[in-house]
């Protein structure tokens, strides 16, 4: 039997992935502590900007995760998520977090709960009407030993 090299695996991934063969993790997995109380993740509501925002290595390369920003206005919220990318495997400690103007933000996991995720963070939303009130997101991840930061620019401040 013929062994694949690790790039033609990476490759089939890829390419089932894109052919929607297989699924994006979408579901967090529970840490083993977890009881029936626990909430369960929720996916944001609203409209995707259309942008997505990558995570840069050291060297400022685009890749291990990724996050994006959704609208609703019927609440008047931004939301925002942050994924590991599905192409590269396993990622750790994912966390990420929403800043409003003022500097407050929220963070995921919370820092009074550290959790160590797999395949997102969030999804954190504002706590206020944001109609013309800017954004900004920042997090990291850690894949194969290295760190992944995101750090956006103001987002969706009209």
């Amino acid at each position: 039997m013929k062994r694949l090299r690790r790039t033609q695996l990476l490759g089939l991934g890829v390419m089932a992935l894109m052919l929607g063969l297989v699924a994006a993790p979408t579901a967090q997995a529970a840490p083993a502590e977890a009881t029936a109380a626990t909430p369960t993740a929720v996916e944001c509501s609203g409209t995707w900007d259309g942008k997505t925002y990558w995570a840069k290595d050291p060297s400022k390369h685009n890749g291990g995760g990724y996050a994006r920003t959704y609208w609703n206005a019927a609440t008047k919220r931004n939301c925002a998520k942050f994924w590991s990318s599905p192409y590269d495997g396993l990622a750790s400690h994912i966390t990420l977090y929403l800043h409003d103007e003022s500097g407050d933000y929220v963070a995921d996991p919370p820092q009074e709960h550290p959790a160590n995720y797999h395949y997102f963070a969030g999804p954190l939303s504002t706590w206020f009407d944001a109609t013309n009130e800017c954004i900004h997101l920042s997090g990291s991840l850690v894949r194969g030993g290295v760190t992944y930061t995101l750090s956006t620019p103001d987002i969706r401040c009209n």
